[in-house]
């Protein structure tokens, strides 16, 4: 059994990163015969050795070592393979100590939240006191990530230490979690080629959950779709990969980035599972370290609102712009919410780590953690917003702030949308979402919304308001219009599924939609005082009149008649036909059963044998058989009519 993990090489050029990691695994990393030449790691290598889990049999750490470069001019490229890795090996060579790369790539494993390392003192076989070396590192490292962190004295050319490097490291190992698994597979591309008659081969280290083949992918920022044909971890062919692996997948159907056609390239991104969108903004809570960067003056200068910079995110930088909530700087040691405006879309996860560096390449700026990857561009620097992100600053790894504040915020929302853009299990998400309800904070609307109780609940109690307050303004009518009610709640029913699943909230709590029509069920029409004179006249002339009513128009001579008139057909006390015939509800209902007792006695009966059976005219009979028609009382069958079953 394996427990797989990443160990990434730090520290400045010429420490003897890459002869440790070849001593270590047998393995040069250094891969272009330009760094064979030059003696100098430009592009990332990458290694693998296994070590004993102690007292466990036939266990095994298996571990992928990234190498990666010491030089400033390849800086960049040394961001592109830190960000996944589990344990750092922060390499100080004794004969030289701390210098400016030193401190450059501790900043950059500060930003990115690395938080276990091995301190690996090279060349300690050129120097007369060690342990004064040793002591002065160590002062070196106060108040850095690096800390209390282990430092242990090697030669990789001699073996000298090598023993208790392998040791220190299985030791830290044993109590460093296992890279997380929240069942959405995430690649970040360090290497795209495509050897002959393969395809397009891609590597990176898997991270958020188990990759199989056959599994289908996004990539991005091209949003093209692809299946997984074959993956190998370190030469050896496996059916699944699992976070932690450096993994190499066969992608046949994604072509590689060209001018002028989409594909995949270094710095790409492969996302598993339903990922959502990429975005153009995400708020990030953005900060600096105190401490300079020898040499890099640009460290130093101040942070402004709508200034360029580079971004680096998994194994790729993008150039976005920085916006501040207000007219402030970010000076060294000071840290700020802010938004990042990209020119390409970036994917990213609520909590994932970002290093910020300037548009000449040469200097690292400073760290950010994503907070929010799908904001709105507008209203960026309200009151409201910001209070969210700060919510969001003080537990961005804590899943119930996350969704508390992701509640608080859009207080209406799918589940499917909630799962996106954390990094959380189904399972941890449900969990958490069963507590929230438990707790009254989240309710459950219908089979695939949940909403902020409060929200949910104060909304429910307007919507019924409004109605009743209908009720109690036009008592005449059968209730009012589904588009008047939303049109009355304004902005809070904006958000797309809300009004529909308010309508059938209400449905529940004795309200009647239909006919797009909203009222509640103990809501009776009542007739304003004023016209009870008029329809008593028209219910009496209709009566008497059978079935030779007089014109619809002639019923409607008044102001307070046709207000009279539409209110008996509203509360189907008068039953109008077409525009030219009107017959009385008593009247309309001694018919239906005439023409039932007709129909059953002959079986089927034609519209002339129904006018005749009614002693009435064809003006009549025409409009009073579609309407039964259309109540399916009778079925027309050719010239023929019968009864519906």
């Amino acid at each position: 059994m394996a427990r797989n993990y990443i160990i990434g090489t730090a520290g400045h050029i010429d420490h003897g990163k890459s002869t440790l990691v070849h001593t270590l695994t047998g393995t040069n990393p250094d891969r272009l015969p330009e760094e064979k030449e030059r003696g100098v790691t430009i592009e990332l290598g990458f290694a693998h050795f296994s070590l004993p889990v102690p007292g466990v049999a036939n266990e095994t750490f298996e571990i992928g070592v990234v190498d990666v470069p010491g030089h400033a001019d390849f800086v960049n490229n040394m961001v592109a393979g830190v960000g996944a890795i589990d344990l750092g090996i922060f390499i100080v060579a004794a004969d030289d100590s701390w210098m400016p790369q030193s401190e450059e790539h501790l900043q950059i494993l500060t930003y990115l939240g690395i938080r276990n390392f091995v301190v690996a003192l090279t060349k300690a076989d050129l120097v007369d006191d060690l342990e004064f070396v040793t002591e002065i590192l160590a002062d070196d490292l106060q108040g850095t990530i690096l800390e209390g962190a282990p430092i242990v004295p090697v030669s990789a050319p001699t073996g000298l230490g090598m023993d208790e490097l392998r040791e220190t490291m299985t030791k830290v190992l044993l109590e460093t979690p296992a890279p997380r698994d929240f069942g959405q597979p995430r690649l970040a591309v360090d290497r795209a080629f495509s050897p002959k008659g393969v395809g397009t081969v891609v590597t990176g280290t898997l991270t958020g959950g188990e990759l199989p083949v056959g599994t289908q992918l996004t990539a991005f920022p091209s949003g093209l779709k692809t299946n997984v044909r074959s993956i190998q971890n370190h030469s050896s062919t496996v059916d699944c990969a699992v976070p932690g692996m450096r993994t190499a997948l066969n992608l046949p159907d994604l072509p590689l980035s060209a001018k002028g056609r989409k594909g995949v390239s270094r710095g790409h991104l492969l996302v598993g599972g339903d990922p959502g969108d990429a975005t153009l903004e995400i708020d990030v809570e953005m900060m600096r370290a105190a401490r300079p960067i020898p040499g890099q003056k640009g460290t130093q200068k101040p942070i402004k609102s709508n200034q360029k910079v580079f971004v680096h995110h998994g194994s790729g930088r993008s150039q976005a712009r920085v916006l501040f909530p207000e007219e402030i700087v970010l000076n060294p040691g000071d840290e700020s919410i802010a938004q990042l405006r990209f020119e390409t879309p970036v994917h990213a996860l609520v909590g994932e780590r970002l290093v910020v560096r300037d548009l000449s390449g040469e200097a690292t700026l400073a760290g950010a953690i994503v907070l929010d990857p799908h904001p709105a561009r507008r209203r960026f620097r309200s009151e409201e917003r910001q209070e969210f992100l700060l919510a969001r600053s003080e537990g961005a790894e804590d899943l119930g702030v996350l969704l508390r504040t992701r509640f608080e915020r859009d207080c209406f929302v799918t589940e499917t949308e909630l799962k996106r853009a954390l990094p959380f299990s189904v399972a941890e998400v449900k969990a958490m979402l069963k507590k929230m309800t438990k707790a009254a904070e989240v309710v459950s609307v219908g089979e695939k919304y949940l909403a902020h109780s409060a929200f949910w609940k104060s909304l429910v109690k307007n919507a019924s308001k409004v109605v009743q307050d209908f009720h109690a303004s036009h008592p005449d009518l059968v209730g009012m219009g589904t588009d008047v009610l939303r049109e009355k709640l304004g902005r809070e029913v904006e958000i797309e599924g809300l009004f529909e699943a308010l309508l059938g909230q209400l449905e529940e709590k004795n309200f009647k939609v239909a006919d797009n029509l909203i009222a509640h069920r103990s809501h009776s029409l009542e007739l304003p005082p004023e016209l009870e004179a008029p329809a008593a006249e028209i219910l009496r002339i209709l009566d008497e009149a059978g079935l030779s009513p007089p014109l619809p128009g002639d019923l409607q001579d008044s102001k307070e008649r046709r207000a009279a008139y539409q209110f008996l057909s509203r509360t189907r006390q008068i039953i109008p036909l077409d525009p030219k015939v009107t017959l009385g509800g008593a009247v309309f209902q001694q018919t239906i059963e005439k023409v039932r007792e007709f129909i059953r006695e002959k079986g089927q009966v034609t519209a002339s044998e129904i006018r005749q059976h009614l002693d009435t005219s064809r003006k009549i009979v025409m409009p009073l058989l579609e309407r039964l028609d259309r109540d399916q009382i009778t079925k027309r069958d050719g010239d023929y009519r019968t009864l519906v079953d």
